[in-house]
């Protein structure tokens, strides 16, 4: 009897330890930043939740830090581009591995834009407050300790006081960031 107890106690210790996971368990949230836009004095923050591993949400805030010193505000000039930009958007990754490679995102932006002179391809244009819808294509990298790098570019269309700002809100990025 004695046996039959301690044989039962030994198998349920070993049942007990055999059922933890060895699972790698994936980090679903990233927070970025974007180098050159930070370098320019207009940084822009972005987090990313990953829904599956092919599909994550986003949102990026963008805002000018100093507007009489930013490469995107110079006063002296009176040549303005933007103050702030806020975009939330949806994004599909065509690699196996979650959340990595090569991805395309939909986006809707809502930003503000100061006066421009205009140039060769733009005419002058009072400024303010703008919105549109738009796309956004690049590359992820991911390393074992959680860092991420990104290379994107894309463009969203004003669709809103199109005679006030620039029909096409550009969107460029080195992202350097961490998983969580």
């Amino acid at each position: 009897m004695k046996h039959l107890f301690l044989s039962i106690a030994l198998l349920c210790a070993l049942s007990t330890f055999s059922q933890e996971t060895t699972e790698k368990t994936i980090k679903k949230n990233e927070i970025k930043i974007n180098l050159p836009y930070f370098i320019l004095g207009f940084p822009e923050i972005t987090y990313e939740r990953l829904l599956t591993n092919q599909t994550s949400l986003g949102v990026s805030v963008a805002f000018s830090i100093d507007n009489n010193n930013s490469a995107f505000y110079d006063d002296s000039e009176n040549d303005g581009k933007y103050n702030f930009s806020l975009i939330p958007y949806y994004r599909v990754y065509f690699e196996m591995k979650p959340n990595t490679s090569f991805f395309v995102d939909g986006n809707a932006a809502l930003y503000s834009q100061r006066k421009t002179d205009g140039d060769f391809f733009t005419d002058e244009k009072e400024g303010g407050l703008g919105f549109g819808f738009g796309f956004n294509v690049g590359t992820k990298y991911k390393t074992k300790g959680g860092w991420v790098a990104e290379l994107s570019f894309g463009f969203t269309r004003t669709l809103i006081n199109t005679d006030k700002l620039n029909k096409v809100f550009p969107r460029a990025g080195i992202l350097i960031g961490k998983t969580f």
